[in-house]
């Protein structure tokens, strides 16, 4: 989604140089627990994602596939929410509570 959403800007005018990217509280890397298959499909598209919880099990970090792939595109203005949503009581996490609930996200062109 991130390199179609950076070339969908770029089509539009925007330069990458210039594109602010900002991503929100997300499950870590070290809480993500995923099956090995998918931690594999997941590292062929993005090796940056590849990681292992704190558990010594296969895990997923989107946050750092994210940034990766900002990189590469030539997005210089990045940041990361620190905050994992697992471990964090104050954001919603279904991985943790098994409720639904709601996370929104937003792009824009200034």
């Amino acid at each position: 989604m991130v390199p179609a959403d950076v070339r969908a800007m770029t089509g539009l005018g925007a330069d990458p140089a210039r594109i602010v990217a900002r991503t929100g509280p997300a499950v870590c890397g070290r809480c993500y627990e995923v099956p090995e298959t998918m931690r594999a499909e997941v590292a062929a598209v993005e090796p940056a994602a590849h990681a292992e919880t704190g558990w010594g099990t296969p895990s997923v970090d989107v946050s750092a596939g994210v940034r990766a792939q900002l990189e590469r595109l030539g997005v210089r203005d990045r940041q990361q929410s620190p905050v994992c949503t697992l471990e964090s009581a104050d954001h919603f996490s279904y991985r943790r509570d098994r409720t639904t609930g709601r996370l929104a996200g937003y792009v824009w062109l200034d």
